[in-house]
């Protein structure tokens, strides 16, 4: 059997609602060379029956007892075969083409890279907030993340992957320490993500949140902080 050339890992705590439609986006993808490891962790819902019940060949489903995002995702790296990990969060579906765009985009001069993001949602409020967000990400002004993230396995275990202490901006640290090894590229590819955290909290106190962790970003360091889960 030939391996892989895309691992695709899905951290999952209590997705019930989102899973099945983030994998079907994957396996309508116009690329096939990938393996998909769906990394359950702490459900008390349906999360685990409904990703095996649609699972195709090629996608894995783990059960692990403790909920915990940044453990979540070195588990199933530790677990990937594909010489690139694409980190795919589960309320987050791709366009078609997003894999082939990522593939092509995400040459031997880059270490790390996202995908373009769309709301799933038609309010104009979340329409402009991720606009936003792909302005920066495309400008290179911030090097950040949108419900993904891409690189390659062999600098994702020289850097020791995601830290397991983090809760918060785990994307970003990970960024960060991947640098050094290539440069970073948002895809022209597109992830549609999930405004359940906007609809909750309001767009006022996402963005005073985000802000806040920029904030001690430049001046404190990474905080290890809980997130609050929005499900």
């Amino acid at each position: 059997m030939v391996a892989p050339e895309v691992s695709i890992i899905i951290p999952a705590h209590n997705e019930e609602k989102y899973i099945c439609d983030t994998l079907r986006s994957i396996y309508a993808q116009d690329y096939s060379q990938y393996e998909v490891i769906v990394a359950a962790n702490g459900c008390t819902d349906q999360t685990v029956a409904r990703a095996k019940e649609i699972a195709q060949e090629g996608t894995v489903v783990y059960t692990i007892p403790k909920a915990h995002v940044s453990r979540s995702r070195n588990y199933g790296a530790d677990k990937a075969s594909g010489s690139t990990l694409l980190f795919l969060d589960a309320d987050t579906k791709l366009e078609p083409n997003a894999l082939s765009t990522m593939v092509k985009e995400f040459t031997p001069v880059h270490g790390v890279g996202t995908f373009l993001v769309r709301p799933d949602t038609t309010k104009i409020p979340h329409k402009f907030a991720m606009g936003v967000k792909n302005t920066i990400h495309r400008s290179g002004f911030y090097k950040g993340s949108s419900g993904s993230l891409f690189c390659r396995k062999n600098d994702f275990d020289a850097v020791g992957g995601y830290d397991p202490s983090l809760h918060v901006r785990e994307h970003r640290k990970l960024i960060l320490k991947l640098l050094p090894k290539g440069k970073y590229v948002c895809s022209k590819g597109v992830a549609t993500t999930s405004m359940r955290r906007f609809e909750r909290w309001g767009l006022s106190k996402v963005a005073g949140f985000w802000v806040g962790q920029w904030f001690k970003d430049k001046t404190k360091g990474l905080e290890k902080e809980e997130y609050e889960k929005v499900r």
